[in-house]
Parts: C-alpha cells; sequence; structure tokens
C-alpha cells in the first residue's frame, strides 16, 4: 500500500503539470477569441 502511494505521488506531479499547462492555453486562447470578437463589433 505505502508503494502504491508513493508511486501516485511520482505520477502526480508531471500530471499536475500537464493540468496547468493545459489550463494556460486555454485560458490564452479564450482571451484571443474574446479579443478577436470585440474587435469585429
Amino acid at each position: 500500500m505505502e508503494k502504491l502511494s508513493e508511486d501516485f505521488k511520482a505520477r502526480q506531479k508531471p500530471v499536475a503539470r500537464i493540468i496547468v499547462a493545459v489550463s494556460a492555453a486555454l485560458a490564452g486562447f479564450l482571451i484571443m477569441l474574446f479579443r478577436s470578437i470585440k474587435k469585429t463589433r
């Protein structure tokens, strides 16, 4: 059981980084979309 939790912790860090990177990319994409929509009006 202890080894499993250690494995999980080792795996969690890269997953968290991927989630942060994806959310940041999504936020930037939404901001760009919002700006382009504002410009056209």
